[in-house]
């Protein structure tokens, strides 16, 4: 017992003395920092009702240091404590002080960007002139020393953006530094990281107790900036000098949150730059960070930053499975990390997402865009194979291929691919003939190569790079698979994109009370045609989703039609509209008899439910033979009044949708 208290005494004392002395010295910040001009007046960007002291950030490093210094003293916990305390000291008190200036006089960012350079070059001197080994090649002095640059100043801004809510930097920084710590103490060999990182904990959680909502004090970019240093060395620290991904991945989950933060709003500024060119710029605030969505979405500040806080748990909870899992299973430790960080851009970045999507969208419609997309598949395709290529030359010969091998790989489908017309085809009106038509090319292409291969380099092969008959038949089918499957997805995302997706994300940007829910009645080809019609161009003020399909035959009910679900038959209405309730109905059938579209109706004006009916049909009448968007009295959604139309194949189709008869 005695010898455990020696040894781990220092994970306790110290992180405790920190969580006191941050207690002591915010309290006396409330009092102080008004009567020094450090106030936060509510207005603009800012959430808060009334003038709250900032510049708390001041305790907290008060607090860090202090507690550090006296674990540097004791050099029987760590011998590196001193060396870690002057090391974070100098660049602490640079940013500190430009915190402090800051905070009371609110200093041009471009003076902060510039001290902030200064910090990350004081880190890098102070770290022997940090050199890092990539791909078995040493980075030259300057290219290491910029990379700390973007480093050391990436995570310094993502804690000074993500400090938007009452607690939430603070409590975030807690959740990191645990997650760090026991990272320093499962790896083993950096007693002084694990500690420094719980007096980190230890001192923000002192300041929370007086920052979490509602707030008596802010940490302002004093502390935020300070926060974001501290995580920005111990970070560094952890990355090996030969560079791999596994130790870049690690230091950035931990501090997941707060990075994922500052990614989405450099991509969301970004894209409504290009949307609108007076848009702000990256460097220009706005309210769409998450802890802004969250708030919106809950309306209580308390619970966003607890979901923030769920949210950090979750990012450290996959950094500790990565860690654990990485040297016994790498496979299963890269698929956590794989699902996770799809499940966060798909469930998170909504709003970025549908700002690229109406980008793309916007680019799509004019003609010599969508020209200019149909050009670079050539390209596409081309850097697929190649990667194709390197990888199954990789799985033949365990090496990457000379270019002479590259060339057998590579122009064989090159050539296939250039002489079959695939590039007279425009891909985003592509029917299935055309992606069957690329499969056989591509496999055509792929096996000549494979062939050609075989023929003249086979024994050059096994001579040089010991290629038995096994490995060089599984190379050749993963050559083939690759080519076929990944050009294959790349023009089937395309066409994916425009046609389901960016109308999905749309309808999730929208407020609920916009969204039209809409009920189709029929599920044959006249459903189908609807479905293509809506996906396509119902975007109107009121944009409808479709919420599941009526149809009267049993064998359908319960099943997924043209991807909507078959809830019921007419007779099932008033379960399926108390389940899930609808405002409107579209008829896409005329094989329903008078009965059923009575009742139908009926219904639908007992529940103020609006009703119309999707036809196709010919007509002869000359003035439907102009583009609709020429017609003066067309407005998009609305609803098209009953014509006669007459049938005649040299007629040209009319698409409109119709209220049905009484």
């Amino acid at each position: 017992m005695l010898s455990f208290f020696e040894h781990y005494a220092g994970l306790f004392i110290f992180p405790v003395m920190a969580l006191f002395l941050s207690l002591v010295f915010t309290g006396i910040c409330i009092r102080l920092l008004p009567k020094l001009g450090y106030i936060d007046k509510p207005g603009g960007r800012h959430i808060h009702a009334k003038p709250i002291p900032r510049g708390g950030g001041i305790a907290v490093i008060l607090a860090f240091f202090i507690a550090l210094f006296f674990f540097a003293l004791d050099s029987k916990l760590a011998e590196g404590g001193m060396k870690l305390f002057a090391r974070l000291a100098v660049p602490a008190t640079v940013l500190g002080i430009l915190g402090m200036l800051d905070d009371r006089f609110e200093l041009k960012s471009m003076v902060k960007l510039l001290v902030q350079i200064l910090v990350a070059g004081i880190i890098w001197f102070s770290g022997d002139e940090l050199r890092y080994v990539v791909c078995g090649i040493e980075l030259p002095w300057f290219v290491s020393l910029i990379l700390c640059a973007v480093w050391v100043i990436g995570i310094i801004n993502a804690f000074n953006l993500i400090d938007g809510l009452d607690g939430l930097a603070a409590g975030l920084a807690i959740v990191s530094s645990c997650c760090m710590a026991i990272w320093f103490l499962i790896g083993g060999g950096n007693p002084a990281g694990a500690v420094c990182m719980l007096i980190m904990a230890g001192a923000c959680l002192g300041f929370l107790r007086y920052n979490f909502h509602p707030a008596r004090i802010f940490l302002g970019d004093t502390g935020s900036t300070f926060i974001g240093l501290i995580f920005a060395v111990i970070g560094l620290s952890t990355i090996d000098r030969v560079v791999t991904f596994t130790s870049l991945l690690l230091p950035l989950l931990a501090v997941g949150v707060p990075l994922f933060d500052v990614c989405l709003a450099i991509w969301r500024r970004s894209t409504r730059k290009l949307l609108n060119p007076e848009a702000g710029g990256i460097m220009d605030g706005d309210q769409d960070h998450l802890h802004h969505r969250l708030l919106r979405q809950t309306r209580k500040q308390t619970t966003a930053a607890l979901m923030m806080y769920l949210l950090a748990c979750l990012f450290s909870a996959v950094a500790l499975a990565f860690l654990l899992l990485r040297d016994s299973a790498p496979a299963i430790a890269y698929m956590i990390l794989l699902v996770a960080v799809v499940i966060c851009v798909r469930r998170l970045a909504v709003v970025e997402l549908y700002d690229s999507a109406e980008l793309i969208k916007r680019g799509l419609s004019k003609p010599h865009r969508g020209v200019l997309m149909t050009m670079t598949h050539p390209f596409i395709d081309f850097l697929i194979v190649t990667c194709s290529a390197l990888v199954s030359c990789f799985f033949m010969t365990r090496t990457l291929p000379t270019f002479q091998l590259f060339l057998f790989f590579f122009v064989p489908v090159a050539v296939t691919l250039c002489c079959s017309k695939t590039y007279r085809v425009y891909w985003l009106r592509a029917g299935l003939y055309n992606y069957w038509h690329l499969a056989i090319m591509l496999g055509m292409g792929s096996v000549v190569s494979i062939l050609l291969l075989y023929v003249f380099k086979f024994p050059y092969l096994v001579n040089d790079y010991g290629t038995n008959h096994t490995r060089f038949v599984s190379g050749a089918m993963l050559f083939v698979l690759f080519n076929i499957v990944l050009v294959e997805l790349e023009r089937f995302m395309l066409n994916y994109a425009e046609n389901f997706l960016f109308r999905k994300l749309y309808l999730q940007y929208q407020p609920v009370d916009r969204v039209l829910k809409t009920l189709v009645y029929g599920g044959g080809l006249n459903c189908r045609l609807y479905i293509g019609y809506l996906f396509s161009h119902a975007w109107g003020e009121r944009p409808e989703e479709l919420v599941g399909m009526l149809d009267d035959d049993p064998a359908l009910q319960g099943f997924y039609v043209y991807g909507v679900k078959v809830m019921g038959g007419v007779q099932d209405l008033e379960e399926i509209y108390r389940k899930t309730p609808f405002d409107k109905v579209i008829i896409a059938t005329d094989l329903a008899s008078r009965e059923k579209v009575d009742r139908l109706s009926a219904f639908c004006r007992e529940h103020k439910i609006e009703i119309t009916k999707f036809c196709l049909a010919e007509s002869s009448d000359p003035s439907m033979f102009c583009p609709i968007a020429e017609h003066r009295d067309f407005v998009p959604g609305q609803i098209v009044p009953s014509t006669a139309v007459s049938a005649s194949a040299a007629e040209p189709a009319c698409l409109s949708t119709k209220k049905p008869e009484a």
